[in-house]
């Protein structure tokens, strides 16, 4: 019975720890002191590209909204004028080809002269679409960056829900250096 619960556990915690989010970066300025600010506002983007894709504009805003809440839920307070941090958001969506190694069951590669080779390589097996959100948080006075992060994940076709959204940031804030409270 006990070799049942713990195996259980060991089970249930594996799980728990799989996630379809990957940190692709994760670096903090180690000098930055944290307790020091105390607001953020988010960088206007809208003033690098006045008009950006309605898809792309709709997904920013979900990622700013659930930055804003991790951010609150750590004691910073969003402010318009002369915030303490200034949050920057990007993202990137790749389409990216999936391989997978051939093996040696599989046709030979004739190379003329009635001779055979017999060797593994790569084929294109099929394509997806991979986002990778990157979030940048920067000392407005010194403009100095204090975090810079990414996280990345497969995207399905149907897109991606504001609570996938929400997962991917409580992800990346589980190693954020401010921890306030």
């Amino acid at each position: 019975m006990k070799t049942l619960l713990l195996t259980v556990s060991l089970l249930a915690s594996l799980l728990a720890g799989c996630s379809p989010y990957r940190l692709v970066r994760n670096e903090s300025d180690k000098a930055a002191t944290w307790s020091a600010y105390r607001t953020f506002a988010f960088v206007d983007t809208n003033r690098i590209d006045p008009t950006p894709r309605d898809a792309y504009q709709v997904a920013v805003e979900q990622v700013k909204q659930a930055v804003a809440a991790e951010l609150v839920k750590r004691g910073y307070q969003p402010t318009r004028d002369n915030p303490d941090l200034l949050v920057n958001l990007g993202a990137v969506v790749r389409e990216k080809t999936q391989t997978r190694q051939t093996n040696i069951t599989e046709a030979p590669l004739y190379i003329g002269q009635r001779r055979y080779s017999w060797r593994s390589q790569e084929i294109p097996v099929s394509t997806y679409n991979e986002g990778t959100v990157s979030l940048h948080i920067v000392d407005a006075q010194r403009t100095a960056l204090l975090w810079d992060v990414a996280v990345s994940s497969v995207l399905n076709r149907r897109g991606v829900t504001p609570v996938q959204i929400g997962e991917a940031v409580a992800k990346v804030f589980d190693k954020f250096p401010g921890n306030r409270k």
